[in-house]
């Protein structure tokens, strides 16, 4: 299947994406429209990092609500400007670090070490080394990397979202919606 940008808008506008806020819609929104506009464009630029950067906000709108959802995370920590979701999600936070706000551990619980693995994968890749610049690191992204991360961050948000409604059941989702 190639990576068109009506293949994303598709997987993007299925069934598991009723799950996601407004705002969270809004910023994949921006991402596709930009990666659509580059896609057919003639000229290229050196970077496409920009066209990442509004689908990982909503990413990060995304597990902050997902969190919430799960019930993982408080009303007072969801609307924190404190908590910090690379640290909940990181596996690698030492043992004596790992405290209510390490979550790791309660998402691999809940939906298993692969979803939990994949959702820090995906904020690693497609956040930080996004955003971030590393010294001596390559941080550019041509037009195909920016789409498969686009690609990425939408299939990591499904499988979530589908663990969500395996584990926890559809009628506690429309609860919450």
């Amino acid at each position: 299947m190639s990576l068109t940008p009506q293949v994303l808008l598709e997987f993007c506008n299925a069934s598991w994406s009723s799950y996601l806020l407004p705002d969270v819609r809004t910023q994949i929104g921006t991402a596709l429209k930009l990666y659509e506009r580059e896609y057919g464009a003639d000229d290229a630029f050196e970077d496409y990092t920009f066209i990442v950067f509004p689908m990982a906000k909503g990413y990060e709108g995304f597990l902050k609500q997902y969190f919430y959802d799960l019930d993982l995370i408080t009303t007072k920590v969801y609307e924190s400007r404190r908590f910090r979701i690379g640290r909940a999600l990181n596996p690698d936070v030492y043992e004596n670090q790992r405290d209510e706000w390490w979550l790791f551990d309660d998402i691999s619980l809940l939906c298993g070490e692969r979803t939990a693995r994949m959702l820090w994968e995906t904020w690693l890749t497609c956040r930080n080394r996004t955003f971030h610049l590393f010294p001596k690191k390559t941080s550019t992204l041509d037009l195909i990397s920016a789409g498969k991360r686009l690609e990425t961050l939408s299939h990591t948000m499904k499988e979530a979202v589908m663990c969500q409604w395996d584990e926890l059941g559809a009628q506690r989702f429309k609860q919450s919606t």
